[in-house]
């Protein structure tokens, strides 16, 4: 299935080497100048805070392309509406695995930007098992529990196991809940 995407980069170079590679890869895509009302949309590709304004009020799964310096950066995006942030110093590979993850309605982040999300923990949950906190890490970065099973070599039944002692100890009732707590312990809030 052709996917369209909507490329809006302050950078023409940069601009022409992303839409280049995505129509490499079977996907149409979209620039801002020829870009009217109604067409058709599946997600939008920009490091513009505009455009994020404009397709976020259209409901449109939105990847933010930037340099992410600190994790309040990662955590404005998402707050504006992001649904996926890729570092400009990722590869193009993880620019096609977000736009892919937004389209089915699931978040982002590249390597890079969930290095940003973890660097300065140092408020960790203590009473959180060392394995648990690996496994709130990586909910922190967007992945399921098939995805956490498959990093930690261990079977999804068991990650699972270890999202319930972890709703359980910190009191949340439902996993949205726990991706916003490891966030914020991310984050330091």
């Amino acid at each position: 299935m052709t996917r369209h995407v909507y490329v809006s980069l302050r950078s023409g170079l940069i601009q022409q080497g992303v839409q280049s590679y995505l129509c490499s890869h079977s996907m149409q895509c979209v620039s801002d100048r020829s870009y009217v009302s109604g067409m058709p949309v599946d997600v939008c590709l920009t490091d513009d805070v505009a455009t994020i304004d404009k397709f976020s009020e259209q409901k449109i799964p939105i990847v933010l392309c930037k340099d992410f310096s600190n994790r309040g950066d990662v955590l404005r995006s998402l707050k504006c509406g992001v649904n996926a942030c890729v570092s400009v110093w990722a590869s193009f590979r993880h620019l096609e695995l977000a736009i892919d993850a937004v389209c089915v309605g699931q978040s982002y982040l590249c390597p890079e930007v969930s290095a940003v999300m973890c660097q300065s923990v140092g408020q960790c949950a203590k009473h959180l098992t060392p394995r648990e906190e690996d496994v709130i890490d990586w909910i922190a970065c967007g992945l399921s529990s098939k995805q956490i099973a498959r990093k930690l070599s261990v079977s999804p039944n068991t990650v699972e196991t270890h999202r319930r002692n972890i709703m359980q100890k910190i009191g949340a009732h439902k996993i949205a809940e726990v991706t916003r707590h490891a966030i914020n312990l991310r984050s330091g809030l």
